[in-house]
């Protein structure tokens, strides 16, 4: 047996390396989103957003850092890491896009909309 790490970059690589393996075509669509896995830094998000996010993205099986002063609004802005799969940042963007652009989301839909255009090449 051979193995071989895969990183695949995009959506495009991970239907090529899902085909490649003889997957049955109309798994291939349904697996290829969770086979694109990103982190993805966001800078500046107002600690209200930043709840939202951590909690939106661990709703859809995700995970979200941010910093400490968050959770009791101490700080004026955190950093954020996002980390997850091109299918869950699509239900993250989804579920973010309801929340109005309260606490400046309408500007980080547009950063993962731009990310998510990257990704599904």
């Amino acid at each position: 047996m051979k193995k071989e790490i895969l990183d695949i970059q995009n959506l495009s690589q991970a239907r090529k390396e899902l085909s490649q393996i003889k997957a049955e075509e109309i798994s291939v669509d349904i697996m290829a989103p969770k086979a694109v896995f990103r982190v993805v830094k966001l800078f500046d998000v107002h600690p209200a957003a930043a709840n939202i996010i951590k909690q939106e993205m661990l709703a859809v099986g995700g995970e979200a850092a941010v910093a400490r002063g968050c959770v009791n609004m101490s700080v004026e802005s955190s950093d954020i890491i996002i980390m997850g799969t091109l299918k869950q940042y699509r239900r993250l963007l989804s579920k973010l896009k309801m929340q109005k652009g309260y606490f400046g989301l309408n500007e980080v839909v547009e950063e993962l909309k731009s990310i998510m255009e990257e990704m599904s090449r």
